[in-house]
């Protein structure tokens, strides 16, 4: 597992809030699992890249200049709202193909990644943590703030 601070150079990161501050996030009623019946169980999602379709231009273009991927599998932001209790979600492989997955953290907020090793990666912005793709993890939501994060999925060498 890799953790890399200050992932993006700082116009790379404005010009990636421009795209938030101007998404057109679509209801997602699960976060982890279909049938999983809690009220609070789920989040809003906006992709960018899946099954060789572009949803936005602008986040591939800029995430492949870093990640440098030989093939995208997916590419799915995920916005949650602030909510009154810190809840872990179910530990999970976003999928069955691909190296790597990724999450970005694009704000900071008190929520977290959590890892079936029990290792924790908090939400801190411009943040990227990077790991074999079949690693089961999971997300959080947050009490500060809402929780804005990208997962990356992708064929290809790990970045240095």
């Amino acid at each position: 597992m890799k953790v890399l601070d200050n992932f993006l150079r700082q116009e790379d990161y404005d010009k990636l809030i421009d795209v938030f501050n101007n998404a057109h996030w679509m209801y997602n009623s699960m976060i982890v699992h279909e049938g999983e019946e809690d009220p609070n169980n789920y989040q809003f999602v906006f992709p960018a890249w899946r099954d060789g379709w572009t949803w936005n231009r602008d986040i591939v273009d800029i995430f492949s200049r870093y990640l440098d991927p030989v093939a995208w599998v997916r590419i799915k932001a995920n916005f949650s709202p602030r909510r009154e209790k810190l809840q872990e979600n179910s530990l999970h492989v976003d999928t069955n193909h691909g190296d790597w997955t990724g999450i970005y953290y694009v704000n900071s907020n008190n929520g977290y990644s959590h890892f079936y090793n029990g290792k924790k990666v908090e939400s801190v912005a411009n943040r990227m943590v990077i790991f074999p793709r079949e690693t089961m993890h999971s997300g959080t939501t947050s009490t500060d703030d809402h929780r804005i994060v990208l997962n990356f999925n992708w064929f290809g060498t790990l970045v240095e």
